[in-house]
């Protein structure tokens, strides 16, 4: 039933086929009867038309007839090249056309692929056909002995003028439409999904040079969604975590030695990986009670930190503190607030002598380290405040100079990752 179904939907072209044929084997039967037997004087090639009798030729018509209606109930119609001719399968000369030749389905069936091409099995075959697919752009070398790879469709890249006058050589060109579009799509199970070779550039970002890579899985990462990956890297690899940290292999070629494993990339710039705030103004605090930190600027020796990952912050202020009365040291600190700092603490303070002298500036360096987290922003403040209870007849500065420019004052802050 299958079969017939088949044949059914194929008849209207067959059936106009076999008309032309019977046409054909017609007008052959009328040349055949009014033949005329060779020339008697031999000029003629020795081929005449002998004669034939009229039930030859139509078992001759019926035979043709009988053949073409099997293929129908067989299913097995040529394809059809556009000049109406059949594609001949291993000819290397003939199929050709002016125009353009079309595979297509008809409304009735849903062909999924359209086209396919399979090759020999593995098992008892000394040689196997690669590609199954070929593609020679015009003006390409062709292949010989083989083609460059052992995929099942190749494409050598021919010589493409262009319209501005330049040329091109592509092998493969994907295209994509829309913001969902994919142009090449490369998958594996465990080995590689695209891979490029050449003596140039081995795979280059054409167009807008943007470059996109997807975090591990979860299940592939150390402290999920932070890494570092849980599988001894390759040579040379990168991957990301699920917050974006880039990881480095650093592995030679003894992947076990000390020290293989994975380095996570250190962020730079500034506002990214470095912020800094400075003033070279001077500044004074009287009546300080020794107890309670208080801002030095908060307008010029401040700023806010938003992490893009989780990090450890390295903070460093520098200032030139004096007093004018003896017996009062000055301590500055590095105050954070925000994140898991709530709403602010001295994360590292340095005391500066001055005790002993007035007038005469110390060039005071604090350094501390305090964790940061990712996405969460904080206040990082430079704050000072005298080592003991002081009255209104004690003041403290800070920076050095006659002025109007002063020495620096300056509050850092680096940022080291920390996956």
């Amino acid at each position: 039933m299958g079969r017939s179904r088949r044949a059914d939907r194929r008849a209207p072209d067959d059936v106009a086929r076999l008309t032309q044929e019977v046409q054909a084997l017609r007008a052959r039967l009328e040349s055949l009867e009014s033949a005329q037997r060779p020339g008697e004087n031999g000029s003629d090639n020795g081929h005449g038309n002998a004669p034939q009798s009229r039930r030859d030729v139509l078992k001759l018509a019926g035979a043709a007839a009988a053949g073409a209606a099997g293929s129908i109930l067989l299913g097995s119609v040529q394809a059809a090249a556009t000049n109406g001719q059949p594609v001949v399968l291993g000819n290397s000369s003939t199929n050709d056309a002016s125009t353009t030749t079309n595979i297509f389905p008809t409304t009735n069936t849903a062909p999924s692929p359209l086209f396919q091409a399979t090759g020999q099995t593995t098992t008892a075959v000394a040689s196997q056909s690669i590609p199954l697919i070929g593609a020679i752009g015009p003006g390409a070398p062709v292949p010989s002995p083989s083609y460059p790879g052992y995929a099942p469709i190749q494409g050598v890249g021919g010589l493409a003028t262009l319209s501005g006058g330049g040329v091109v050589s592509e092998g493969v060109n994907g295209w994509g439409s829309g913001a969902t579009g994919i142009g090449v799509t490369g998958e594996s199970d465990t080995g590689y999904g695209v891979i490029g070779a050449s003596a140039g550039i081995d795979l280059a970002a054409y167009g807008h040079g943007r470059v996109l890579q997807l975090a591990l899985f979860n299940r592939s990462l150390a402290a999920a969604p932070s890494g570092p990956p849980i599988y001894t890297p390759n040579e040379f690899e990168q991957v990301r975590d699920a917050n974006g940290v880039l990881y480095l292999s650093v592995v030679g070629a003894d992947k076990m030695a000390p020290g293989a494993g994975w380095m996570p990339v250190q962020a730079g710039g500034l506002n990214v990986g470095f912020f800094t705030a400075v003033s070279n103004q001077q500044y004074r605090l009287t009546a300080s009670d020794g107890v309670n930190w208080v801002d030095m600027d908060a307008s010029k020796l401040a700023f806010l930190i938003t992490p893009l990952f989780n990090c450890y912050a390295i903070f460093t202020a520098n200032a030139d503190l004096w007093t004018a009365v003896a017996n009062y040291n000055q301590d500055i600190g590095v105050f954070v607030s925000g994140g898991n700092y709530g709403s602010g603490q001295i994360v590292g303070w340095k005391e500066s002598g001055g005790r002993s002298g007035t007038f005469s500036p110390n060039a005071a360096f604090l350094e501390t380290v305090a964790p940061l987290e990712r996405q969460k922003t904080y206040t990082v403040k430079l704050q000072w405040k005298t080592n003991q209870p002081s009255s209104s007849a004690v003041t403290i500065f800070a920076a050095a100079g006659l002025g109007p420019t002063f020495s620096p004052t300056r509050l850092s802050a680096q940022l080291i990752v920390n996956p």
